[in-house]
């Protein structure tokens, strides 16, 4: 009877446990490369899956194109994702699939991944188009968390990007002294 009441309890825990096993996202693709204003734009999220019920929340770095909140079970299960926008003016966006509790009973998936798109007027190529010309803002070229190295003035000529510092110090506890050292921090026993 003992083995038979284990034997139900582990199997009432396996749904927990699939509910539980992260979806990863990994990156997001923008086809085509270079569109422009008003042309059916293919977003592209990756990931490595683990388990379709998660939540993903959408941005496209443009006010007019308000975010989308789904859970990828309610999208087909399946990564990758493709959904399509069409962009309705020129510039330089940053689209992002954010890891997300969508309703209730929805985890997020594990992880955030962005990329820029540059969007020309219609009837102008990305290379000629004036949005394409300016450099992409700075703060926009690095993901959330990161920053661009200094002395990198147009980031459209290649750039690199550094972890941010942390604006407080860990506290790192009793016997312990808080470090930084070529761009990681972390905590050592004092000497």
């Amino acid at each position: 009877m003992k083995r038979t009441s284990l034997m139900f309890a582990l199997a009432a825990l396996l749904p927990i446990h699939a509910a539980l096993a992260a979806t990863t996202l990994t990156g997001v693709t923008i086809s085509p490369a270079n569109p422009k204003v008003g042309e059916e734009v293919k977003i592209t999220v990756n990931g490595t899956l683990e388990s379709p019920n998660c939540g993903i929340r959408m941005e496209f770095g443009n006010p007019d194109m308000p975010r989308e909140e789904f859970v990828l079970s309610d999208r087909g299960g399946q990564l990758p994702l493709t959904i399509t926008k069409t962009f309705s003016k020129p510039g330089t966006y940053k689209v992002e699939a954010l890891g997300r509790k969508v309703g209730k009973l929805t985890f997020g998936c594990e992880g955030n991944a962005s990329t820029m798109v540059t969007v020309a007027a219609a009837g102008k190529s990305a290379a000629t188009s004036s949005a394409a010309a300016a450099p992409m803002p700075m703060a926009a070229a690095c993901p959330d968390g990161w920053n661009m190295i200094a002395g990198q003035k147009d980031p459209s000529k290649g750039f690199t990007c550094a972890p941010m510092k942390p604006t407080v110090k860990m506290d790192c506890g009793k016997g312990m002294a808080y470090f930084e050292k070529d761009g990681l921090m972390g905590c050592k026993k004092k000497k």
